[in-house]
């Protein structure tokens, strides 16, 4: 009996242990789902801008899938993002961390980033 309690008492231990280690990750080790952000001076978003122009059309920050409607795009920057962009025409562009893309002068429909 004894033996069956000290067992008891390793199992509660050890699950206590673990929540605790749980407990001290940082706040910000989950990923934060990829969506559109308001444009700034921050250098980790992506910038998607049009033809002739200096102000961003659209932002975004995080990691996954979006679908999104940016028509016409001349480039955009990478920021701390890696991944792909679709096109209207359903043609891929890869794209790495901290890149200036060529956007084609094509419509966007979709992002993923890793």
């Amino acid at each position: 009996m004894r033996l069956a309690n000290k067992a008891k008492l390793a199992v509660v231990a050890a699950c206590a242990a673990s929540g605790m280690a749980l407990a001290a990750a940082p706040a910000n080790a989950a990923t934060t789902p990829l969506q559109q952000v308001s444009c700034n001076s921050d250098d980790t978003q992506m910038r998607f801008y049009g033809f002739i122009s200096i102000i961003p059309m659209g932002c975004f920050k995080g990691s996954g899938d979006l679908d999104v409607k940016l028509n016409t795009v001349s480039s955009f920057t990478t920021g701390n993002q890696s991944g792909y962009v679709v096109f209207e025409d359903g043609r891929q562009k890869t794209f790495d961390k901290g890149q200036n893309v060529a956007g084609e002068f094509k419509n966007i429909v979709h992002i993923h980033t890793n």
